[in-house]
């Protein structure tokens, strides 16, 4: 009795991947190069001068873009909405544990906020970041006002011989 045959392609191994394979181009032929024969690169179109890069520029009216659109940017009002309502929200914390720096961020927030609510006068288009900033504002005013109670009332306690 004989074995039957085993199925195609089966006992070859996968081709090595750090072997050199054939080159897909004619010899002597690299990558960059037109194949032989074929009609040279044009030359400038009427009206255009040469490129002495070597490469043809974008035609009328195109933009080039190889990664795609550009990000877009935050607004100056964006960024101080963020900082305002960070700062308002380190301020109320920091005004009930630490009276003498806790001053500090509630300020900032504040001034940041108001800061950030007249660039969005000169500028209606940042109006997205109104409720951050309006936040930030309201937060940094708890913060002051929570900093001055623990401040008058860690004095008071000092005096009192508490």
């Amino acid at each position: 009795m004989s074995t039957p045959p085993p199925p195609p392609g089966y006992g070859t191994l996968p081709p090595d991947p750090y072997e050199p394979q054939p080159s897909p181009y004619p010899s002597g032929q690299t990558p960059g190069q037109p194949y032989p024969g074929a009609p040279g690169p044009a030359g400038p179109q009427y009206g255009q001068q040469p490129n002495p890069y070597g490469t043809s520029p974008a035609p009328y009216g195109s933009t080039p873009a190889p990664f795609g659109a550009p990000p877009q940017r935050t607004s100056t009002a964006m960024t101080l909405g963020y900082v305002s309502l960070g700062m308002g929200i380190f301020a109320i914390p920091a005004g009930c544990c630490c009276w003498f720096l806790a001053w500090i961020p509630a300020l900032a927030a504040l001034g940041t906020g108001a800061f950030g609510l007249s660039e969005i006068k000169s500028d209606p288009s940042a109006a997205a970041a109104k409720p951050f900033l309006i936040a930030g504002i309201a937060l940094g005013g708890i913060g002051l006002f929570l900093t001055v109670v623990t401040a008058v009332w860690g004095v008071a306690s000092f005096f009192a011989g508490v």
